[in-house]
Order: structure tokens, then C-alpha cells, then sequence
């Protein structure tokens, strides 16, 4: 008859801490290799809100140099290169409306 293999029960120990140094192991590399995907996520987040700041501070940059032209440009120094741009009428007809006077040309 095949005799059982009996493991003593120092050996049933010494294979239980195999085991639980194995998972220790593998759980620490696991958690280190999580660790190290959230910084490099954290980073790339930061990075990315870096750049929008500073893009944000150039659009308003670009909105208050605007602002200025069109504030120039609205001004009444600029009238006299309007002006110029018009024509005399010749001849003035009014036509009668129900409610007021309207000027044709």
C-alpha cells in the first residue's frame, strides 16, 4: 500500500510564511506600481492646468489690448477719417410717411 506523505507541522508553518511573504511581496510591488501611476496622473493634471492658466492669462491679455483698440477706434479723434468717406448729396426729396418725414436721395 502507497503510504500518505504526512508534512509535519513545522513544515505546514514554514509554507504558510512562504506563501504569506509571497503576497506581501506581490502586494507591495502592487501597491507600488498604483502609487506611481498617481503621481505620474497628478503631475500630468497639474501640467495641463499650468498651461491653461497661462493661456487664460493671454486671451485676457489679448481682450484688454482689444478693448483699447476699440475704444480708440470708437473715439472721436477717428471722426474726420469717417467723414471723409462721405459723399454730398445732391439733391434732397422728402417723401411723405404716415407718421413723420423720411429723407431720400
Amino acid at each position: 500500500m502507497a503510504q500518505a506523505i504526512s508534512i509535519t507541522p513545522v513544515l505546514k508553518i514554514v509554507l504558510n510564511f512562504k506563501i504569506l511573504y509571497f503576497l506581501l511581496v506581490l502586494i507591495t510591488f502592487f501597491l507600488f506600481f498604483i502609487s506611481i501611476y498617481q503621481f505620474n496622473a497628478y503631475t500630468s493634471e497639474v501640467f495641463f492646468i499650468s498651461q491653461a492658466e497661462k493661456q487664460l492669462n493671454q486671451l485676457s491679455q489679448e481682450n484688454k489690448i482689444l478693448e483699447i483698440n476699440l475704444a480708440e477706434a470708437n473715439s472721436l479723434g477717428n471722426l474726420a477719417s469717417y467723414v471723409q468717406s462721405f459723399e454730398k448729396a445732391e439733391k434732397i426729396e422728402y417723401l411723405r410717411v404716415l407718421e413723420g418725414t423720411a429723407l431720400a436721395r
